[in-house]
């Protein structure tokens, strides 16, 4: 499911508006090249001695030592220059077409290529939350250009749960987080998006400025769901980002096995202790029609990875979600974290971790992909690495082990790896 439009979709508009797109260099490139060439084209008239105006006469007499040269030295010294500037225009315009500007990836060709094979790609749900769910969508982008982002509203921390309560709007923080992961300009959107006021006393402090741009987006254009698709225009997103409901009240409750109750996704992500049961309040809010569409029509559907109780599961206990996800004949892949989260899973294996989601979510899923190299964690982080010997008890679907983890940040996993990962396993199936 993409939001393309008719400019996407041709060829020839989409060649156009690359080769106009500011920064690419190619306009600026051309318009040397045409100054070479008429210099070329000045330097035959001089030589041939055709018949020119004054004014250029003499502005050429002028550039060349005035009338020491006869015309055909003139000829030859503008026609060697507009030669120099129309190569180097030329070797300067391949630069762009096949390689790209600096902040671009690849060149247009190169771009138009990817491009038509992302629009031939599987369609793609990606469900979940936090820097998980981004982390998963950076690397399948390069894949496909049909996904799908769902993203939990139930967030009541940070900047995101003071927008929701000032403003009545669903928490931004996630959906920012998958924009700009989607973004065609990731690394510059996510130095502008992600930079939060530091003010003091202001009341901007502790905003970030996409939490912001999300606001002014939705009282703009009446909904979150639409400000979600102009600021997917705005930042030249591949795919689209949906919000799970449109509930601007929603909560994430939870009862741990001592009794305790827990209010709100601060509170249950730092439980300390197994969660019993889990809900939302008010239980009967409604899925966002568009997250159930994309669901219904996925070629493949990705859970995960992301904090099980307060990312993951919050989706699907939304009304409508787990009905289209039975509906849904996409592959279902269950994605497990590569490590426990401290205070919200200690303690779970990766079969716990299945058996969790499948309780709370009431669905089953047909693959879990699960990391197979297990990299050394630091012991301040409190975590365990979430590994298998071969089999999840109680699980008949395929389970898939693979290296799929971060290096660098052996908590987490490698976009790129865990995007080969997924675009393998659907054009398998």
């Amino acid at each position: 499911m993409s939001s393309n439009g008719p400019s996407d979709r041709n060829p020839t508009l989409r060649l156009l508006r690359l080769f106009l797109q500011p920064g690419i260099g190619i306009k600026r490139w051309l318009a040397v090249g045409i100054a070479g060439v008429l210099l070329v084209a000045l330097g035959i008239a001089f030589a041939v001695s055709v018949s020119l105006t004054n004014t250029i006469v003499e502005v050429g007499r002028t550039l060349t030592f005035g009338g020491f040269l006869t015309g055909v030295q003139r000829g030859a010294i503008f026609g060697s220059i507009g030669f120099a500037i129309s190569g180097l225009s030329a070797y300067m315009l391949y630069q762009r077409v096949v390689f790209g500007a600096r902040y671009r990836r690849g060149g247009v060709i190169e771009n138009l290529s990817s491009e038509r094979v992302r629009r031939g790609g599987p369609r793609v749900v990606a469900i979940g939350g936090g820097t998980g769910l981004s982390s998963l969508l950076r690397g399948v982008k390069e894949y496909t250009g049909n996904i799908t982002a769902v993203v939990t509203v139930a967030d009541d921390g940070g900047s995101s749960g003071r927008l929701r309560e000032e403003l009545g709007i669903p928490p931004p923080g996630d959906a920012r987080q998958c924009l700009i992961a989607l973004s065609e300009s990731e690394p510059l959107m996510e130095e502008m998006l992600s930079y939060r006021f530091e003010s003091g006393a202001s009341a901007l402090d502790g905003h970030s400025l996409g939490n912001l741009l999300l606001a002014a987006l939705a009282h703009t254009r009446g909904s979150f769901p639409e400000a979600l698709r102009a600021a997917a225009e705005l930042l030249a997103v591949r795919g689209q980002v949906m919000p799970s409901s449109t509930a601007t009240d929603l909560k994430l409750a939870a009862r741990t096995l001592s009794g305790r109750m827990l209010e709100g996704e601060t509170a249950i992500g730092h439980a300390g202790e197994p969660i019993a049961d889990l809900w939302l309040d008010p239980p009967d809010c409604a899925a966002y029609v568009g997250a159930t569409r994309a669901i219904e029509v996925a070629d493949v559907i990705v859970i995960g990875p992301g904090s099980l109780y307060t990312s993951v599961l919050p989706n699907f206990l939304v009304s409508g979600i787990r009905e289209a996800f039975e509906r849904s004949g996409a592959l279902k892949v269950f994605v497990c974290n590569i490590a426990t989260q401290h205070g919200e899973t200690d303690g779970l294996s990766a079969g716990d971790h299945l058996r969790v989601f499948e309780q709370h979510a009431r669905v089953s899923v047909s693959h879990v992909v699960l990391n197979s190299r297990i990299v050394p964690l630091a012991p301040e982080f409190q975590q365990e690495p979430l590994t298998s010997d071969g089999s999840i008890d109680g699980f008949d679907g395929v389970l898939v082990r693979a290296d799929v983890v971060d290096v660098s940040f052996p908590s987490r996993h490698d976009s790129g790896k865990l995007a080969a990962l997924i675009n393998r396993l659907a054009h398998e199936s």
